[in-house]
């Protein structure tokens, strides 16, 4: 088993010790060992299995708008093309749920040829033997696989473990930027606003949203501000003081720092603190639900938010309902003292959801040509785009979905395209099919943005010696819960932002030293690979 282990992006508060467990269990039972592709030819022929049929077993998660079956369009082209035929194993749909499905099913020995899941969870089994290194194969069989890698090294360096193995099939994103300010466009036509570009202006935009009616019913029960991300949620009001709720440690000249005891934190919680005592952010942010969240900017209720850029065009449809000249739009992140904008919210450009092959399949040849054929230029088209005639034609050398896709009475163009299919392969997502799937609006808001995002601590790519592991179960966890609840207490006024120091100093006890120095060991690492 190599030495080296990634870490779990969801693993902060649990620690990261109950994989170990698992990766013993997986030793024991598991058998031995952005260029976008051209679009010139989708007919061009490409067999991932010449020598005859192939059929897998593939376990995925499974989605309410994609439960994937042989009769779906999508799944029945990919088979034509590959002479691969899929039978599905439907796990749970609830992420934690299906955690439990995936590692009881690599226990039990009875291991699929294909799994679907989060990334580090097939870096662990990889490390343990339970999946099929695709290093094996690149030179061998996945020609298109390996110029993707060699005309994008950052995709090399992020899917690679430190020891240089790949234990996963990749999906590839097409856009950088992630969640943004959302804000009601008509409230601030209303009260003759402009979107805010300093932390000073945000503020009276929010006291204006509170105090001025903007929903025009008379009452003062505007909530200017809410959100469903709990802290994360106020990430767009942390950003302009120079740190970010994205990363818990940040990386300045090749230092590595922790984000929660920089004095900029301070200075963004004094902010924040006076957000929530004026009730200009909703004084709920730490318990809402989606639910909740949905109603109160779905109705008159809230202003603004801090969310995912496709969630303009969701609202822009649920506000009708409550207000026929109701309308959202995007704006830019708030600018630093200096007068600059950057965020570090950002979608990877590894998609965290992905599959692996089998250590124990005898197709490992088959599959990997097989997922070889989805980075070429027939494999991208036939996943972004579907079939020609069909779900997409070609006009002036461009790709244009058909009326079947972007005229269903009752789904949107990507919940039609997840319906018949185009779900779980691997892929290299096209920006036209993104540019598809929203409204002019949001897709040029979202290419501003991405302008300036920034990158953050590649938490999700660097990996870790045992003995680093061991101190991160010993010192992170007790961290970090201490920093969630702090921040929480700063925010409410519950603990006055002159114990920030005081605070700093406690951390500093907990041995965060200790856990900085694992990070720039690591990170060093994966800046070398």
């Amino acid at each position: 088993m190599s030495k080296f282990h990634r870490p779990s992006s969801m693993l902060k508060k649990a620690g990261v010790g109950s994989l170990s467990v698992t990766l013993a269990v997986l030793a024991g039972c598991s058998a031995s060992s952005s260029d976008t592709p051209s679009a010139a030819d989708p007919k061009a022929s490409s067999q991932a299995a010449p020598g005859g049929p192939v059929k897998a077993r593939w376990l995925v998660q499974s989605h309410p708008n994609a439960q994937m079956n042989n009769d779906m369009l999508w799944v029945k082209e990919v088979a034509a093309k590959t002479n691969v035929n899929i039978e599905w194993i439907a796990g749970p749909e609830n992420l934690d749920q299906y955690k439990e499905k995936f590692n009881l099913t690599v226990v039990s020995g009875d291991i699929p040829d294909l799994m679907s899941g989060p990334v580090d969870m097939f870096v662990k089994g990889g490390e343990a033997g339970a999946f099929e290194p695709l290093n094996n194969w690149i030179d061998k069989a996945m020609p298109n696989f390996k110029k993707l890698l060699e005309s994008n090294p950052e995709y090399a360096r992020n899917i690679k473990t430190d020891d240089g193995n790949i234990y996963y099939i990749p999906s590839f994103a097409a856009v950088k930027a992630n969640s943004v300010f959302i804000v009601r466009q008509d409230w601030l036509d209303k009260l003759g606003l402009k979107a805010p570009n300093t932390p000073d202006e945000m503020y009276n935009v929010l006291l204006a949203f509170k105090e001025k009616d903007p929903n025009g019913n008379g009452k003062p029960d505007e909530i200017p501000f809410t959100t469903r991300g709990k802290k994360k949620g106020l990430n767009g009001f942390i950003e302009p003081f120079g740190v970010s709720l994205d990363e818990d440690f940040l990386v300045e000249n090749g230092r590595v720092s922790y984000t929660y005891t920089d004095h900029r934190m301070k200075e963004a919680l004094v902010y924040l603190n006076k957000l929530f005592k004026e009730k200009l952010i909703d004084n709920e942010y730490a318990t809402n639900d989606s639910k909740i969240w949905d109603q109160r900017l779905s109705t008159e209720v809230s202003g603004m938010t801090w969310d995912v850029f496709v969630r303009e065009d969701y609202f822009d449809k649920t506000i009708v309902k409550a207000n026929p000249k109701g309308d959202f739009s995007i704006f830019l992140p708030l600018q630093t003292k200096d007068g600059q904008r950057y965020t570090k919210s950002q979608q990877l450009s590894v998609i965290e959801y992905t599959r692996g092959i089998s250590s124990k399949t005898p197709h490992k040849e088959a599959l990997a040509k097989w997922a070889d054929w989805f980075y070429g230029p027939e494999g991208h088209m036939t996943y972004n785009f579907g079939i020609l005639g069909q779900t997409y034609t070609m006009e002036n050398n461009e790709p244009k979905y058909t009326d079947m896709i972007m005229k269903d009475p009752n789904n949107s163009p990507l919940t039609k395209m997840m319906s018949m299919g185009r779900y779980q392969w691997p892929a290299v997502n096209d920006i036209r099919y993104e540019n598809a799937s929203q409204s002019p609006s949001v897709v040029k808001m979202r290419d501003e943005v991405s302008k300036l995002v920034k990158p953050r601590f590649p938490k999700e790519y660097v990996s870790y010696t045992q003995e680093e592991r061991d101190v991160i179960n010993a010192k992170f966890t007790e961290i970090s819960t201490f920093t969630d609840e702090m921040f929480d207490k700063f925010v409410y006024g519950a603990e006055p932002i002159d114990k920030f120091d005081e605070y700093a100093a406690n951390i500093k006890k907990m041995g965060v030293d200790e856990v900085i120095k694992v990070q720039q060991a690591a990170y060093d690492r994966y800046m070398k690979r």
